[in-house]
């Protein structure tokens, strides 16, 4: 920072909260200034016997003094400018006038006169003092020139031949001349500067306006990008819903040939794997507009973890892997945590290590610090760790970048068809920081990985418990409505429904129009609702049927089966009376559950 900024911060700090505007300081600066010149001046002219030059600028510190303390007591600044201004040019002419008038070197502090009035007012009062001081010299020209002021250098000529000799008349001819161009070239200055200046704001606004219409389409473009991403999500899902539906329908036959169980269970891992590249797009989406929310409830920790890791088990078997776990004593039972974030964070750090990891091991370890045996606040560490290839040293920022994969020396034993997108870790990292976490990474090229991730959380106690639903198979003759503007969903829902509550009736819809038909006239036990339909949506059409139903179509549960599971859009759903949202492609074990828990809740006729 340099000395004049140091100055100008110290100034401002110092004046009161009311005089800190900018022309306010430069006029404080300004008399400031003044004072601590014209003082040392009064002293020097008194020194060299000029007592008149000595007592004008004694009066001239005095109003000038007197100019700032009017200031300070609030008076309007455009007259205390005045002062200062009028006590300057005065002081100034009336010492030109002792010393030689327009001869005299004194002139030559005219050129300060429109400073102030350049930095606390406006151009044209500048401008107008500079004219001031130009008609002053003029002035002082025609006063010297008839005899009407008499300089001190004059009257000492000899016979007074300074005063009327043609030589001294060149030299006021002379000196006038030369003060008045250099006030008329200040004023040609300020004018240029003044033109250069607003050429400068007019290029300075075209660059503004120019940047603020690319905002405005960046801002454009952004929402387009996320009305793409979300109509992709829902076309995309949508018949990936029908294939994993029948695929899992197959996978459950049982007359189904054991040698083909290896190509249905293949081609569930691949619609699996393009769910979460779907997954995974939209879930950057939501952290790079910042809308990602978590949820936290309180979740058993152990079997969470457990779970999680074994859903990958099978892949480690495949590649002839050891894939231990490890879960230390201290971990607590119950935890108030983002279930599906944790372990969306613990598939990806496992997921990535078993895609690089081609012989030895990928453990993964859990274990909980926190500050004293019986806080309720802690710090949960994972670690995953292989024996795969390793990350080289100048890419292990890299990883966590999204779109980006580092290329592996040799690929002949990984699936390179599965590989992804690059936008795992980049999730990953996000999660961890919006659990308020951390995430590190150690790794030795050609020795493996290891990860480790900090998350706080908090103890939970254990909820009550509940009536064990866990049976996949009901009696119950439940009568549902199935509402898709597919058919293939419909289909694919109701034989998953049929196949485990054998005695359900199951009526369909396929569109808005006729689920509102038939929700007005039949009391189902529960309606599985699609959101996204060609001519009423599936939230406006449990809008109107609780707001317009009556008697028990009222109250109808209602669950959604959506491919855009957005915060904002579930938010909606629920607000809408919608008792809980599925995704898309559906999970059976989740569908059936739902179903069996809603309506047997459903109120009775």
């Amino acid at each position: 920072m340099n000395v004049n900024r140091r100055i100008h911060i110290l100034i401002k700090r110092r004046l009161p909260s009311h005089l800190r505007a900018t022309p306010n300081i430069f006029f404080f600066s300004f008399s400031v200034s003044a004072l601590m010149g014209i003082v040392p001046i009064s002293i020097w002219f008194f020194w060299m016997g000029n007592h008149a030059g000595a007592l004008s600028t004694l009066l001239a510190t005095g109003l000038i003094a007197t100019a700032l303390v009017l200031w300070r007591m609030g008076v309007r600044m455009t007259w205390c400018v005045c002062i200062y201004q009028l006590t300057l040019l005065g002081v100034i002419l009336f010492n030109a006038g002792l010393t030689g008038g327009v001869t005299s070197p004194a002139l030559v502090w005219l050129a300060i006169v429109p400073l102030m009035p350049l930095f606390t007012a406006s151009r044209k009062w500048a401008t107008a003092w500079m004219g001031i001081s130009f008609l002053s010299v003029l002035t002082l020209y025609y006063l010297q020139s008839r005899g009407y002021w008499v300089s001190a250098n004059i009257m000492s000529a000899p016979n007074g031949e300074g005063r009327h000799g043609e030589g001294s008349l060149e030299s006021m001819i002379f000196g006038a001349t030369m003060f008045s161009m250099m006030l008329l070239t200040q004023m040609i200055l300020v004018q240029t500067y003044d033109t250069a200046n607003e050429h400068h704001l007019r290029r300075l606004q075209r660059t503004n306006q120019r940047l603020q219409t690319l905002s405005h389409n960046l801002l454009v473009a952004n929402t387009h990008k996320d009305s793409f991403l979300a109509m992709v999500s829902h076309e995309m899902r949508t018949p990936l819903n029908a294939v994993m539906g029948y695929l899992g329908l197959l996978a459950t036959d049982a007359h189904m040939p054991p040698q083909t169980q290896p190509y249905v269970q293949g081609a569930r891992n691949s619609a699996s794997h393009l769910v979460t590249v779907i997954n995974d797009l939209l879930d950057f989406s939501q952290i790079q507009q910042g809308k990602l929310i978590l949820t936290k409830q309180a979740v058993n920790l152990h079997d969470l973890l457990t779970n999680t890791h074994q859903t990958l088990a099978p892949k480690a078997a495949q590649s002839g892997l050891s894939y231990p776990l490890t879960l230390t004593p201290s971990l607590p039972t119950w935890v108030l945590i983002d279930p599906h974030r944790l372990a969306q964070i613990i598939l990806n750090l496992l997921g990535n290590a078993l895609k690089f990891t081609t012989q030895g091991y990928v453990r993964m370890q859990a274990s909980f610090e926190t500050a004293h045996a019986q806080s309720a606040h802690g710090t949960l560490i994972i670690c995953v760790e292989d024996s795969g290839k390793g990350i080289p040293s100048n890419h292990l920022e890299d990883i966590f970048e999204p779109f980006v994969q580092i290329k592996a020396n040799d690929n002949r034993h990984t699936d390179n068809a599965l590989h992804g997108n690059g936008l795992g870790l980049a999730i990953t990292r996000s999660l961890v920081k919006s659990h308020q976490g951390s995430i590190q990474v150690q790794s030795t090229l050609g020795e493996g990985s290891r990860f480790t991730v900090r998350l706080p959380i908090e103890v939970a106690t254990a909820p009550l418990a509940r009536r064990n639903d866990d049976v996949l198979t009901d009696p119950s003759p439940f009568h549902l409505l199935v509402v898709d503007d597919h058919a293939t969903n419909r289909l694919v829902v109701s034989a998953t429904l049929m196949r485990s509550l054998p005695n359900t009736r199951i009526d369909q819809a396929a569109n808005g129009t006729q689920a509102l038909e038939k929700m007005r006239t039949t009391r189902y036990d529960l309606v599985l609702m699609d959101l996204i339909m060609p001519d009423i949506s599936g939230v406006d059409v449990v809008r109107r049927i609780r707001q317009e139903g009556v008697g028990p179509f009222v109250s109808v549960p209602v669950v959604a089966l959506t491919a855009n599971v957005a915060a904002d859009a579930v938010k909606e759903c629920l607000d809408a009376g919608i008792c809980a949202v599925l995704p898309k492609p559906f999970d059976r074990e989740a569908l059936v559950h739902a179903v069996i828990q809603h309506a047997r809740m459903a109120p009775t006729p």
